[in-house]
C-alpha cells in the first residue's frame, strides 16, 4: 500500500468498533446483574444459607447466629428505605428549585421530562415487582427461566 493513513484508518475503526461493542455487552451485563440482585427480604435467608455452606455451622450455632443475622439485615433494609426516601426528597428538591428558574414554557418542557422519568422508573419498578413475584412462586432449587442450571 502506498498510502499508511489507510490502514491506520482501518485500524483505528476496529478499536473503535472494539470499544462501542464492549461498552454495549458491559452494559447489559450489569443491567442483568442489578436486575437480579435479591431484594431485601432476601437478604438475611441467603447470607445465612451462605453462612451454613462455607463455615459448615451446627444447627445449634445456626439457631444462635439467625436472630443476630435477621435483626442486622432488617437493619440495612431500614437504612436502604430511608436513603431511598432522602433520595426522593433531595430531587423533588431540586426540581422545584430548577422549575423557578424556567420560562413557563421551559417548565412545561421540564415538567413533560419529568412524567416521562416517573413513568420510566414505575414501569421498571413494576417489572421488578413482576419478577419478585416470580422468584417467590420458584422453589429456591430451581434456576430462573431464562437462565440455565449452574449459572
Amino acid at each position: 500500500m502506498n498510502q499508511p493513513w489507510k490502514v491506520i484508518v482501518v485500524l483505528v475503526g476496529i478499536f473503535v468498533a472494539g470499544g462501542v461493542t464492549g461498552g454495549f455487552v458491559t452494559l447489559r451485563v450489569l443491567r442483568e446483574k442489578f436486575s437480579n440482585r435479591p431484594m431485601p427480604e432476601e437478604w438475611a435467608p441467603r447470607h445465612l444459607k451462605r453462612l451454613v455452606e462455607r463455615l459448615a455451622l451446627t444447627p445449634e450455632q445456626q439457631e444462635q447466629i439467625r436472630p443476630i443475622v435477621r435483626h442486622n439485615m432488617e437493619q440495612l433494609n431500614r437504612l436502604r428505605k430511608q436513603s431511598l426516601a432522602e433520595t426522593q426528597m433531595r430531587i423533588e428538591s431540586m426540581q422545584r428549585d430548577i422549575a423557578q428558574k424556567l420560562t413557563p414554557e421551559q417548565r412545561v418542557t421540564f415538567e413533560q421530562m419529568n412524567r416521562e422519568l416517573r413513568e420510566a422508573r414505575e414501569a421498571r419498578e413494576k417489572s421488578e415487582r413482576a419478577k419478585r413475584a416470580n422468584r417467590e412462586r420458584r422453589p429456591d432449587d430451581q434456576p430462573p427461566p431464562d437462565k440455565p442450571p449452574g449459572n
